[in-house]
């Protein structure tokens, strides 16, 4: 689902006024006809969309009297937006995106820019703002493991999670879709620092494979995070690399798994508005309602993502800025994950990983 800051955010009738005025920023306008106030919005499906749904288009549609369409494409979205950038105009009007899909697109000219003169320019933490999308949340994934399990020495590096990976076969949860994340991993694992993981090279591209070579056949791989989660909520796993957000969520023996911090890979989630969206206004309307404070901090609480609106960490309990990715001493124990670089390499680097996996 690191970096810096502490500024304020501006929002309300306001905000919304300015953002609606100057939406040259998305590009095109909107018909405005009457029956056409609404936003195709596509996201994850499961429980996480339950609470978009609940805590940002259900308010924001009694607010605003604009219908949000809502579709559940997950990993697919991507190919939706790209298969429907030959038409004029699109169905889909904003989605949720992967960081990566941020960069892929704006190679593909999928992504309406984002104009932040239309936008308080503190509102959003810096590295949560691009040119062509807005940062919805942070997240990460970790080193997750269940504490019944390490009753002597916890593990906290990914050292540690190799070593146990050899000595336990198949007590080890390792996330297979990409090789996001896992090449990073890998590197730590190898003995590379967080701070010289960075940039990635095809030499050190070649390390992680080698690393990943000694436990291939030995984890328990896992394709998405539901699948994940059940593997330590069933015990057939004792540590992983997991979604640290989500891990808290997950009840081991009515415990929650514990979240290691250091060597983690923490990310952002971006709102993108295809270039063709029909309905580029009403996005906007719905971003600026969803980056409100207080609605960041109802999203963290009831999520476990990390908000990208500085003002919200003080609207939120101690006990859950804890657990947050995005807040502090958290944060800055993590590894910004290279998003760019993963847009730029994506395609090639997933041909190879599937290989890998398969071979």
């Amino acid at each position: 689902m690191a970096d810096r800051r502490v500024r304020r955010f501006i929002g309300g009738v306001m905000a919304l006024a300015v953002v609606t005025a100057g939406l040259s920023a998305c590009g095109g306008d909107d018909d405005g006809a009457a029956g056409t106030e609404k936003i195709v919005f596509d996201s994850w499906g499961g429980d996480f969309q339950k609470s978009q749904t609940e805590l940002l288009f259900t308010p924001f549609e009694a607010e605003s009297k604009i219908d949000v369409v809502e579709l559940s494409d997950g990993e697919n979205i991507y190919a939706k937006v790209k298969s429907q950038a030959g038409q004029e105009a699109g169905e889909i009007d904003m989605v949720h995106g992967d960081a990566s899909w941020l960069m892929r697109g704006r190679k593909d000219n999928l992504w309406a820019k984002i104009d932040y003169s239309a936008l308080p320019a503190d509102q959003v933490y810096e590295d949560a703002r691009d040119e062509y999308g807005v940062g919805i949340l942070y997240w990460s994934f970790n080193i997750v493991y269940n504490p019944a399990k390490f009753a002597g020495e916890a593990p906290d590096t990914w050292a540690d999670v190799w070593d146990y990976a050899i000595r336990n076969p198949k007590r080890v949860a390792m996330w297979s879709a990409r090789p996001n994340y896992v090449i990073e991993a890998a590197l730590m694992a190898a003995g590379v620092q967080p701070g010289a993981v960075y940039p990635l090279t095809d030499q050190k591209i070649d390390q992680a494979y080698a690393k990943l070579d000694e436990i291939k056949d030995k984890v328990a791989w896992y394709e998405s995070g539901a699948q994940g989660g059940r593997l330590f909520e069933q015990g057939q796993v004792d540590i992983g690399l997991y979604y640290g957000g989500d891990a808290f969520s997950l009840k081991i023996d009515g415990k929650a798994p514990t979240v290691v911090w250091d060597q983690g890979l923490y990310t952002r989630d971006y709102w993108l508005i295809p270039a063709n969206a029909p309905h580029k206004q009403q996005a906007l309307q719905l971003l600026n309602f969803a980056l409100q404070p207080q609605r960041q901090a109802q999203f963290a609480d009831r999520t476990g993502y990390g908000p990208v609106a500085p003002a919200a960490v003080d609207q939120i309990s101690a006990a859950t800025q804890a657990r947050l990715t995005s807040v502090e001493p958290n944060k800055s124990r993590q590894l910004s994950y290279d998003y760019r670089w993963w847009g730029e390499n994506d395609d090639v680097q997933l041909q190879r990983w599937t290989k890998w996996l398969r071979g």
